[in-house]
């Protein structure tokens, strides 16, 4: 018998009559305990865990396929591939070289110089209290506010939209 049969029989309106909620919940502990404490039985799966994933695979699209060599890449990914390649070589963890540095590694310092107030908070227009909590929470990290405390964002001035922040 499934749980939810014990449960709905244990919990039947005609068993008790108790018009207080005190008794209800007397009621209710005894029954779960009850309940609880008959063994389950457990019946195996009538599909696969495979045939599950089979299922859910076929309802997404693959972006990246990898390929086995088997298939050519169309020419135009050949040359975008062979941009990329000349442009940003990968690292020894495989991670392109970023396209633009904004600051130099060996300058970036990953731990708090000082101790500074908390910031001034974000207003939200409506739309943007996810993007607000994210450049909050990037703002109190040390290399991201240490960065930008550098002043040498400013110096490194890419247009419109830079951000800035104040002391």
């Amino acid at each position: 018998m499934p749980i939810v049969d014990k449960l709905k029989e244990a919990l039947k309106p005609g068993r008790k009559d108790s018009a207080e909620d005190g008794e209800l919940g007397k009621l209710l502990a005894s029954s779960a305990k009850k309940v609880l404490l008959q063994k389950i039985e457990f019946e195996p799966a009538s599909k696969s865990f495979s045939y599950q994933l089979e299922s859910l695979k076929s309802k997404y699209l693959l972006l990246n396929p990898k390929t086995e060599g088997a298939s050519r890449p169309r020419s135009g990914d050949e040359a975008q591939a062979r941009r990329q390649g000349s442009e940003r070589p990968c690292g020894s963890d495989g991670v392109p070289a970023p396209q633009k540095v904004l600051f130099p590694t060996e300058r970036l310092s990953l731990r708090w110089e000082r101790v500074f107030r908390v910031g001034a908070g974000l207003h939200n227009l409506g739309n943007t209290c996810f993007l607000n909590s994210t450049i909050q929470c990037l703002t109190y990290t040390p290399p991201l506010a240490n960065y930008l405390l550098s002043k040498e964002h400013a110096r490194n001035s890419w247009g419109w939209g830079s951000l800035h922040i104040n002391k």
